[in-house]
Parts: structure tokens; sequence; C-alpha cells
């Protein structure tokens, strides 16, 4: 005889009632045996307190890992110094600060000898060991090198010839370098500050010296008298010379740009 299908219904209905009933039924006793038992109290937070050491020397674990990859940043990212010349200070640009300002230096343009680069020189220098050599003879100037402050050879906004040139040393937080010809700087790069392309000149009997970046807006040095021609360390603008350099896109006898760049 086919039963109907309410019948059926009702009759899961029942079921599915005790059975939930039993089955809460289960779990009270079950809380009544944890309640009642304890030493399966016992167990129960020994358990736990494993599960918390466990997951604090997990947190010990990552939290070194943690500390050793910020040092690894940190040592990656000690930075980088560049020294703007012309300038008496470092550019407000993302933190970058100065080290310390100074006076630029390099040897004498028609000597041949001496460093052949450009020195920022502080304004304090230290006292000379008392054990440096004392045996070279002034008269002779094959037996040491010698180095002069600097001056401008041309005149530009703020600076006349012959003025002297300051300089600071600036700190960045990651890589610094300079873009000759260019006064924006790379994608992902900010500009430190731009300027001109100085470097001796191409006169007989002048020496050369290293491509520099003197800022765009120069200043001039005060601790001496204004435009006294010492003659010792030049900065000349630098113009492009076609031939192995393409022209276009460079043009003849145009001076060349430069920016210092930071990322």
């Amino acid at each position: 005889m086919e039963i109907p299908i309410c019948t059926v219904i009702f009759i899961m209905v029942v079921f599915l009632v005790l059975r939930s009933e039993g089955n809460s039924e289960k779990r009270e006793k079950e809380k009544r045996i944890l309640l009642n038992d304890p030493d399966l109290i016992n167990s129960e937070i020994e358990a736990l307190r494993r599960e918390v050491q466990a997951l604090t020397n997990a947190q010990t674990t990552y939290q070194s890992k943690i500390t050793s990859l910020e040092n690894k940043i940190l040592q990656s990212n000690r930075g980088d110094t560049y020294i703007i010349w012309g300038k008496k200070s470092c550019p407000a640009v993302n933190g970058t600060r100065t080290v310390y300002n100074g006076i630029s230096s390099g040897r004498q343009y028609t000597n041949p000898g001496s460093g052949s680069n450009t020195l920022c020189l502080p304004h304090n220098p230290d006292p000379t060991p008392v054990d440096y050599p004392k045996h070279f003879q002034l008269n002779d100037p094959s037996v040491s090198g010698s180095i002069f402050g600097a001056e401008y050879e041309f005149t530009y906004r703020n600076i006349a010839i012959d003025d002297d040139v300051p300089c600071a040393v600036c700190v960045v937080s990651n890589a610094a370098l300079m873009v000759p010809a260019k006064t924006s700087c790379p994608v992902g790069w900010t500009v430190q500050y731009i300027g001109v392309l100085t470097s001796g000149s191409d006169y007989s009997g002048h020496y050369g010296t290293d491509y520099l970046c003197l800022d765009e807006n120069p200043e001039y040095m005060t601790e001496g008298a204004r435009m006294h021609n010492y003659d010792g360390k030049l900065f000349y603008p630098v113009h492009a010379e076609c031939g192995s350099l393409p022209c276009p896109p460079y043009k003849s006898k145009q001076l060349i740009s430069c920016v210092v760049c930071s990322n």
C-alpha cells in the first residue's frame, strides 16, 4: 500500500527532532563529564598551554625574521653622498642633509701634476699629525703635490669672474648620480639640483680636470675679498664639439647643462 507523502514528511520531521534532542543530550552529557572530571580539565588546560607556547615561539621566530629583513634593507639602503658645487648648503629634497659646507679646491690650472679631481675642503681643517714627514723642500715642487682654492672664470646670474667657489657635501637616503646634458631625471629618480656642466679650459698650457655640475643658481665665497684674481683651480663652462659627438641632437658650441638625481 502506498504511504501518503504527508505521512512521510511527518515521520522525517519527527526523526530529525528526536536526533537533535539526542545530540543535545549527548553534548550536555559531555559538558557534565568535562566539569566533573578534573583530569580531563587539566588535560585540556595543558593542551591549551602547549598551543599558546607554540604560538609564542612562532611569533618570536617571525619577529626575528622580520628584524633580520629590516636590517638587510637598512644595510642595502645606507644612502649615498654627492657634492653640490657653487652652493653653501644642500637642497631640501626628500630628506637630503648637508654633511658640511666647504671650499672648492684642486690643482692650479697650469700644473700638470698634483691631483686631477676637485675636492670640497672643510672650513675647519684639523692640525696635521706631528709625525708627518718633514723632509721635503718647499723650493722643490717635485716632492709634493699642492692644492688651491677655486674661482669662477665666467659671469652668470649671482656670480662674477674670479669669485671664489663654495661647495657642500650632501647625503641622500639612496643612490645619487649626475646626468650630463639633461635638466630632468630618469623615471623613478628625483631632481636634487639642475646646473651647468663645468671643467678646466682648452687654453694652451691649461690642464684638464674633472667634469662637475655647478648649481644653476651659484653662490660665491664671502671669506675673502670678492673677485680677487688668484687663479688657482678654475671653473669654466663646457660646450659641445660636433664630430664623434653627433649633431643633431647636440649643437656646436652650445653649453652643456646637467642635473643631479637621487632615487
